[in-house]
């Protein structure tokens, strides 16, 4: 489902920005793997594998792997593949394939302007659309890219994410679904991306793209990890040394709490209602979901 209202005449909107391709050739995303339940870290990668035609259109084949290890059993694994996606799309709009309904249904919206929204796939009800906050432009390796940022369309929105062109979100996974709409998501954020022309790193990742668990493999976690998950009045977070600034949201986007937090001092959350939040810390660009009994 697309549900928008135009600021803007169309001719208008073609001609904002920079257009750059969606999926040429090479692309891959790299994203981080986080299951606080499980105990699992590592990373998920996306892979454009192939084009073919779906319902009538030029589509683009995604292969998902991810690469993990487990500390439980303190052993590697790997899932190859874990999904496969099909998108259509070109400089405006990118579409994601619904193999239920058998149609395309809107993920990404390079051109929307401030205001205007649309809904994420895989999403029936109850969950808010994506909300335009702001438009900005940025380079890569010579290319002008323009972004999007989002919030959840709720009474005074807080910005959640930022849409950019050929990388997608940088929290949100890549087929539009985040920790706050999906219960068992353990993929974080988006960690490295490239393809025949650009290549991206998020300047607060300093190891390898396809590293496990970071500084080659030593137990060094990228993004918090949440224990006990699901949990009841307390939990912790895994963070680097120093304090944090972490918000809480709840499930209707709505900041729950905002406070300072450090590695191994606990999270107060007996006030809080059970129910899904959303745990952010701002100035380390980083999510995670955490579940209240």
């Amino acid at each position: 489902m697309w549900r928008r209202t135009i600021l803007l005449p169309m001719l208008l909107i073609n001609l904002i920005g920079a257009t750059q391709s969606w999926c040429p050739p090479g692309a891959t995303w790299t994203f981080a793997y986080n299951d606080g339940l499980g105990g699992v870290i590592g990373h998920a990668r996306v892979d454009h594998t192939s084009d073919t035609v779906l319902a009538g259109r030029f589509a683009q084949r995604l292969d998902v792997h991810v690469n993990a290890y487990s500390y439980p059993t303190q052993t590697y694994w790997n899932e190859n593949p874990v999904g496969i996606w099909f998108t259509a799309g070109n400089d405006t709009v990118v579409q994601l394939w619904n193999p239920v309904e058998l149609a395309f249904d809107t993920l990404y919206w390079f051109t929307a302007l401030p205001g205007e929204h649309w809904s994420v796939p895989w999403t029936y009800g109850g969950v808010p659309d994506l909300l335009v906050l702001d438009t900005l432009h940025t380079t890569i390796d010579g290319l002008t890219l323009r972004q999007v940022v989002v919030g959840l369309d709720v009474p005074s929105p807080e910005p959640l994410d930022t849409l950019t062109e050929r990388l997608g979100f940088r929290e949100i996974f890549i087929d539009g679904i985040s920790p706050l709409f999906l219960v068992d998501q353990p993929i974080g954020g988006l960690r490295c991306y490239s393809d025949s022309l650009i290549a991206w790193t998020d300047p607060s990742w300093s190891f390898g793209c396809a590293s496990i668990q970071g500084m080659d493999d030593a137990p060094v976690l990228r993004d918090p990890l949440v224990f006990p998950d699901p949990g009841t009045d307390r939990f912790d977070l895994s963070l680097p040394p120093g304090a944090h600034h972490l918000q809480v949201i709840d499930g209707a986007g709505r900041i729950v709490i905002e406070l300072q937090v450090e590695d191994g001092r606990p999270v107060d959350a007996s006030a809080w209602p059970s129910g899904i939040y959303l745990l952010r810390l701002p100035e380390l660009r980083r999510t995670a979901r955490w579940i209240k009994e």
